[in-house]
């Protein structure tokens, strides 16, 4: 087990992510939580369409860093991930999608415990969810499609045996500067695989990298010669003390969703801490307003209740169509 002093941890990384302007209030709320809880942790924010006062709410905390990103690749940002992280010159970095907020002093769980490669990787039940679609009939779930494994293996190249039977998951990952190399080749197999157009997060036009970024970084994992090795993922474990992931929509500065529910208490007090300390803020939305607590609630149990309304009609309409044939 790495031991891990948490100013060492402090100084020797750097937080980074990337995004458009649609998620400046996701970078806004990153960059804070980061300012308040890892006070001492540089942060870099790659970004497009920012305007002059975005850039400088942001860089009102003393760590954080905004840079450009060239407008050179028409995809999505998810794609453009490496740029990021590429951009860190400290031991370590740590990429975290700007719709996530760091909750607690996380400084002791952020390196990997191998001194490598920290990021979560998905469990066999998650795993044969996220390919349901793709098995072929009679094939087992839980692991990679051998369909997709194929196409992964003649794209990478490199071993013949893969080294993993899973995906990861590429919200929120930490590295050691020694694996950059790998992270340039995630940059060139991205460009290779994946069409230079804005086809979403998920593309299921492309069906052994619909995760876009995040199948390519799984393929690599699985197939290239130099893909680091993995340790476990410690930046989900504790209540207090964990990396936040705002994954689905809506995202709170649009709109609270059931699931994400138990981040409003940190989230009002970040807001009470900026407030205190003098930190600017654009106006705050709605669904930030501490007085908006019980509606923004309301709002969330509604829209709960609506999915699992429509979750349950799909359900009944396969059925039906299964009994029609």
């Amino acid at each position: 087990m790495l031991l891990v002093d948490r100013e060492i941890t402090m100084k020797n990384l750097t937080i980074v992510s990337a995004c458009d302007r649609n998620y400046h209030w996701g970078a806004f709320i990153l960059a804070a939580s980061c300012a308040k809880n890892l006070p001492t942790t540089p942060v870099h924010i790659l970004q497009t369409g920012f305007t002059a006062e975005d850039i400088a709410l942001l860089e009102q905390f003393p760590t954080v860093k905004v840079l450009p990103l060239e407008d050179n690749d028409p995809r999505n940002v998810a794609n453009r991930k490496s740029e990021a992280l590429l951009s860190a010159s400290t031991e370590y970095v740590a990429w975290l999608d700007a719709d996530c907020m760091v909750i607690g002093d996380i400084s002791s769980f952020l390196l990997p415990t191998n001194g490598e490669f920290q990021i979560r990787m998905r469990q066999p039940a998650e795993n044969a969810w996220v390919w349901r679609n793709h098995y072929a009939p009679g094939e087992a779930a839980g692991g990679l499609p051998q369909s997709v494994l194929k196409q992964w293996q003649a794209d990478v190249g490199q071993l013949k045996v893969p080294l993993v039977n899973t995906t990861c998951v590429t919200n929120t990952f930490v590295l050691h500067q020694r694996h950059l190399d790998f992270i340039r080749q995630w940059k060139s197999q991205i460009a290779k695989v994946i069409p230079p157009s804005h086809a979403g997060v998920v593309d299921n036009r492309n069906p052994a990298y619909f995760m876009t970024d995040e199948s390519v970084m799984s393929s690599l994992l699985a197939f290239s010669n130099i893909a680091p090795p993995i340790s476990e993922f410690r930046l989900d474990r504790e209540a207090n003390r964990h990396v936040a992931h705002f994954g689905a929509n809506p995202k709170p500065w649009k709109d609270w969703c059931l699931r994400h529910w138990y981040c409003h208490p940190h989230m009002m007090e970040l807001f009470d801490w900026l407030q205190q300390s003098g930190h600017r803020t654009h106006p705050i939305p709605w669904s930030l307003q501490k007085k908006n607590r019980l509606p923004a609630h309301l709002r969330a149990l509604a829209g709960d209740a609506r999915a699992r309304l429509r979750g349950t009609a799909g359900k009944v309409l396969r059925l039906v169509g299964v009994k029609k044939k």
